[in-house]
C-alpha cells in the first residue's frame, strides 16, 4: 500500500469519526435548545433514528465504545433513585451525586468523555421548573437513558 493509499484510508477514517462527533454534537445543540428535558418529545428520543438510536449506535463503535455495562450502572442508579418514590426534595441529592460519578467514570475512561458531555447537557435540563416539572423532567431522563440502554443492546458490544 502506497503512501497515499494509506493517507486516503486515515483521512476516510477521519471524516467519519468527524461526521459521527458530529452526530452527539447535533444532539447536544438540539437538547440544549429545550428549557426542561420534558419538552422533549418521545418521537424525537425513543423512535428509530432518534436520539437515543444515533447515540447508541454512535458509542458502539470501536473508537468510541461505551460498554453496555456502565451504560447499565447508570440506568441502574436512575432506577434506584426512581424507586424511592419521593417527591423532588427527596430524591433530589441522589441525583446530583450522580454527576460526580459520572465525572469519576470519564476521569478513568470508564465512559467516553462526549457520553460524559452529553449526559451533563441533559442531567442539566432535569433541574428545572417547579416541583412537578422536575419529576416529569426526572421520568422523561429515565425514558430517554432506557431507549438508550435498549439502542445500545441491538447494536451490540464489538
Amino acid at each position: 500500500m502506497s503512501y497515499n493509499d494509506r493517507n486516503q484510508r486515515s483521512n476516510r477514517n477521519s471524516d467519519q469519526r468527524s461526521n459521527r462527533n458530529s452526530d452527539i454534537d447535533s444532539i447536544v445543540s438540539e437538547i440544549s435548545k429545550v428549557k426542561m428535558l420534558k419538552d422533549l418529545k418521545a418521537k424525537d428520543y425513543a423512535d428509530e433514528g432518534g436520539y437515543a438510536d444515533k447515540i447508541a449506535k454512535h458509542f458502539s463503535g470501536r473508537n468510541n465504545e461505551l460498554k453496555t455495562n456502565q451504560l447499565r450502572k447508570l440506568f441502574g442508579a436512575l432506577r434506584d433513585i426512581e424507586s424511592k418514590e419521593g417527591n423532588w426534595e427527596e430524591i433530589e441529592p441522589q441525583f446530583y451525586l450522580l454527576k460526580p460519578k459520572l465525572a469519576y467514570d470519564a476521569g478513568r475512561s470508564l465512559i467516553p468523555k462526549d457520553f460524559y458531555k452529553l449526559m451533563m447537557n441533559i442531567l442539566r435540563k432535569v433541574d428545572s421548573g417547579n416541583v412537578e416539572d422536575k419529576n416529569q423532567n426526572f421520568k422523561t431522563l429515565i425514558n430517554f437513558l432506557e431507549a438508550i440502554v435498549s439502542y445500545r443492546k441491538f447494536y451490540g458490544d464489538k
